[in-house]
């Protein structure tokens, strides 16, 4: 053979074999292997800090690079060491070989945009360089008010296993406070009964103390903690439980939002634990990005663990099946959701189709069997030959026989019915099951007459200065009623009551076995030919109905009970998943996969029981005036749906506002829950920042900043934020730029939210105010038609409400660009979260979740709708009435502010 036939022989393709990266450099490593010691020394071991001149002299190259974004030079570095940066996080190019999940062009402009900032500070964005890029699941959303987002805490802190980490920025005694504690009551009653080892949980929060002024993180005594509704140390046997106060002084505001569960799941939000008339957002977070919270957790502590983590040296396993392979778990599958109404209807409507199947087919098979045919002829010639007075029972007899294994299904079904007759009930209902506010309904007679609540008593007075109750653009409805004012007391969780739990199926959760941090690819469960699952529609029990139903893989079982809806708790309400058309597919997706086995991963036949462990009753609570099916709608309230919405919306405001909308259907598209479609895991990067108390705007190089504004920069299409405050000098910056390159840019904004704080000097104004020179600005260009600019308006209103009143916020903290990478979490838009505050926020890259985020976030405001302003940024009814023709705003400025203030500090002092 010649070499010219040798050329012609077709050769394996040459596939690079990649030396094995090392280990990633954790902070939860170290402090795995030197359990003594505090993370602050842990930090300085592994990330020494350099030189205060050479710091010094690093801050103006990275100041750079995030307000003007990457050189040339940086960016060609960057790039020579992009395939180590993704192999690390476990992502690919598209095209590229090796194993990860793909990562979209406009996410990976973004990310290496955060890497120079972290060059001066490695720990800029509060977690370890290494653990800066992962990738994740996100099997759930809760865009609602703040109680049904305590719920989802409930439901995830009751199943831990071995660790609970809290950190909020606000703690105060409330209705959310109370449901942590007592999930944290009914975790130490399950321990002590089923004799396990103790629960650790941290708990951290940012409140004013002295001894912040020398220890930023002052630990909290019992004495102290006790005095904010957490359970005594006595009172919670299985549990060690630890506090931390955290400030950094003066303007280091601890400004974080998350909860860590077993190391296995992380719940981010834009919540405090605190009563408040909020729309909200929570995400629920699977996947090796769990570590890099871990860091970020750690990070925040400071402090020595007393005792240590049990989960520390456990890095993060995902669920796997009998075989070993990774199966990430959602819908009714993941049990941290199995609390959730309308997957314990869909539940229940296999369980009624199961079992109709079966007494179906064991009819037949008798009704065909010999034996049975034999004994129907008898009876019949008995009867037939017998007399008149014995026909009778014969023939009673004979429709026995024919009614074998006919009478127990019949009575089987109709018990089975009038379950799904119950959930159909409160799934027309559209609301989610929630514990009730601590500021309970005006329209209750128990109430009415305690003036106890000097906070609402001062609120209220001072609206009724600020705005005139304006009649109702719907006729049966008013806006705001003069109503006196209700009590703030309440009666706090008793430390020797105990708990009462309905049993239900096996609840599987996730063991902890792998010491191995790697990118996992899941397999899809086998729901329908599509590999994403069926559209997630209205009629969601349906579509679940309608799927192949797959089981869990195995899993070590945690059997626990559910928590049953208590008489003083008020109903629980189903919130199915939201409408909206089909959205796209993975961004990321993946080949096809085994299916699961066919049966179901929970025991729907488990019989209720009761659970004696000792915990706290939930009868024990102060009472809940949740409207219940039959409550009559009191007059001037408008249609029972109406009613229904305004009274889940009043729950925590200081004064309460009435629907002001026409009775429709679009009444019924708020869902608080989004069960995402199954999905493989995908990108996702922490873009945080460290809190920095000194004042001035300088403290600008840390990746949160970084990505907000390289979003702005690299968007081709579309920039969408949704934000309660936006002053903040850079960002209102990259609006304007990415306004000039021809980008659309939606704002959605609060309405006087803060505005007295903003008016101060230095902070960047009001919401008004931004708005106002923004559009002045653009108009002068010629690009004011590429910004909109909406003022927030609840689901049950028809205009925007001030914020001042305290009736109608959003403190939702939301951006996406060009619908397929998004950003979520802790910050919010203003000078002090950009440059001051400590945030923790994440950035993710999958089309078909941004999609099904943003359908359900329209939807669950009338802000799209009602909210616009026109072309001269000013807002305009039908009747072409302002705002303030309404006394809703009177242009946000320091005079008003200061004027609101003094009104209110006088109403107080009354």
């Amino acid at each position: 053979m010649d070499s010219r036939e040798q050329a012609q022989i077709p050769h394996p393709p040459h596939k690079t074999v990649l030396d094995p990266l090392p280990p990633p450099k954790t902070i939860a490593a170290y402090m795995a292997e030197n359990p003594g010691t505090s993370v602050a020394k842990a930090m300085a071991h592994l990330f020494p800090k350099s030189q205060p001149f050479s710091r010094f002299m690093a801050r103006f190259p990275g100041k750079h690079s995030v307000i003007k974004g990457l050189s040339e030079k940086e960016l060609a570095f960057l790039e020579s060491q992009g395939p180590e940066i993704r192999r690390r996080a476990g992502w690919k190019l598209p095209g590229e070989e090796g194993d990860g999940v793909e990562v979209s062009e406009l996410f990976w402009k973004i990310y290496l945009s955060c890497l120079p900032t972290i060059e001066r500070d490695p720990l800029a964005g509060y977690t370890s360089p290494d653990l800066l890029g992962s990738t994740t699941t996100m099997p759930l959303s809760i865009i609602s008010l703040i109680p049904d987002i305590m719920k989802h805490y409930r439901d995830v802190i009751v199943r831990a296993q071995h660790e609970v980490f809290l950190a909020t920025n606000y703690w105060q005694p409330s209705d959310s406070v109370n449901t942590v504690s007592e999930a944290l009551r009914e975790l130490s009653a399950r321990v002590m009964k089923e004799g396990r080892p103790k629960v650790v949980v941290k708990v951290m929060y940012d409140r004013g103390s002295w001894e912040q002024l020398w220890n930023a993180h002052a630990p909290v005594s019992t004495a102290v903690w006790t005095k904010l509704d957490l359970p005594d140390a006595k009172d919670v046997p299985g549990l060690h439980l630890e506090v931390i106060n955290f400030h950094k002084v003066l303007l280091g505001t601890f400004h974080v939002k998350f909860l860590i569960v077993d190391r296995k799941v992380v719940l981010i939000n834009s919540c405090n634990i605190q009563d408040r008339p909020n729309l909200e957002m929570m995400t629920h977070l699977e996947g090796p990005v769990v570590d890099s919270f871990y860091d970020v957790a750690l990070h925040c502590w400071h402090n020595k663990l007393e005792p240590p983590l049990p989960c520390i040296s456990k890095p993060y396993d995902p669920p796997r099946d009998a075989d070993g392979n990774v199966r990430y778990l959602f819908r009714d599958y993941n049990p941290y959701f199995r609390d959730i109404e309308v997957l314990k209807a869909a539940r229940a409507a296999r369980k009624l189709l199961r079992m109709q199947t079966e007494q179906i087919d064991e009819e037949n098979r008798e009704l065909d069997s010999h034996p049975t045919r034999d004994r129907l002829v008898e009876s019949f010639r008995q009867a037939m030959a017998g007399p008149r007075q014995s026909f009778a029972h014969n023939k009673e007899e004979l429709a026995k026989s024919f009614a074998h294994g006919r009478a127990e299904v019949a009575q089987r079904g109709a018990t089975a019915m009038k379950e799904m007759r119950a959930y159909g009930e409160r799934m027309g209902m559209n609301f989610s099951s929630r514990p009730g506010s601590r500021r309970t309904s005006m329209t209750d007679p128990d109430i009415r007459r305690q003036y106890h609540d000097e906070e609402t008593a001062a609120i209220t007075a001072a609206n009724k200065l600020i705005t005139k109750p304006a009649p109702s653009e719907a006729p049966t409805s008013p806006t705001l009623n003069e109503v006196p004012i209700r009590s703030n007391t309440y009666p706090l969780p008793g430390p020797h009551a105990h708990f009462h739990h309905d049993h239900d199926d096996d609840d599987p959760s996730t063991t902890v076995n792998s010491s191995r941090r790697q990118s996992f690819h899941s397999a899809n469960e086998a729901l329908s030919h599509d590999a994403h699952g069926p559209p997630m529609t209205a009629d969601y029990t349906e579509a679940i109905l309608t799927d192949r139903m797959v089981d869990s893989p195995t899993v070590a079982m945690k059997d626990l009970e559910e928590r049953p809806v208590m008489e003083k708790r008020g109903q629980e309400i189903l919130s199915p998943v939201p409408n909206g058309p089909v959205t796209s597919k993975s961004a990321h997706p993946s080949g096809p996969s085994a299916p699961f086995p066919p049966s179901s991963p929970f025991d729907d036949e488990a019989a209720p029981s009761t659970d004696d462990s000792g915990a706290m009753p939930h009868a024990t609570r102060r009472r809940s005036f949740q409207m219940s099916m039959d409550e009559e709608v009191p007059p001037g309230r408008g249609t029972k749906r109406m009613f229904k919405l305004s009274k889940r919306f009043n729950a925590g405001a200081l004064s309460e506002a009435w629907a002001t909308v026409e009775d429709s259907d679009d009444l019924d598209s708020f869902r608080a829950h989004r069960i995402h479609a199954p999905h493989d895991p995908f990108p996702v990067a922490m873009v945080c920042r460290r809190p920095h108390g000194v004042p001035g705007h300088h403290d600008i190089s840390n990746p949160q900043n970084a990505a907000w504004l390289a979003g702005c920069r690299y968007a081709k299409r579309k920039v969408f934020i949704q934000t309660p405050t936006f002053n903040a000098r850079p960002l209102v910056r990259a609006v304007k730029h990415a306004c000039r390159r021809g980008v659309e840019v939606v704002l959605f904004l609060d309405l006087g939210f803060n505005d007295m704080a903003e008016s101060i000097m230095f902070q960047g104004g009001t919401n008004e105010q931004v708005v106002d020179r923004l559009y002045k600005k653009l108009k002068k260009e010629g690009k004011s038609q590429f910004l909109k600019v909406y003022w927030y308006t609840s689901k049950d209103q028809i205009r925007p409400l001030n914020a001042i009143i305290k009736q109608r916020n959003c403190h939702i903290k939301f951006a996406a660009y060009d619908d397929e990478v998004m950003i979520m979490g802790n910050a919010n838009g203003d000078t002090q979260s950009v440059f001051h505050s400590g945030e923790v926020n994440i950035m993710i890259d999958n089309k078909q979740v941004v999609a099904e985020v943003m359908d359900t976030l329209i939807a669950n405001q009338n802000t799209m709708k009602y909210g616009g302003v026109q072309a001269d940024g000013v807002w305009r009814d039908s009747e072409n009435k302002t705002l303030a023709d309404y006394g809703a705003t009177g242009g946000g400025g320091f005079i008003q502010g200061f004027k609101a203030f003094v009104r209110f500090a006088k109403t107080a002092a009354k």
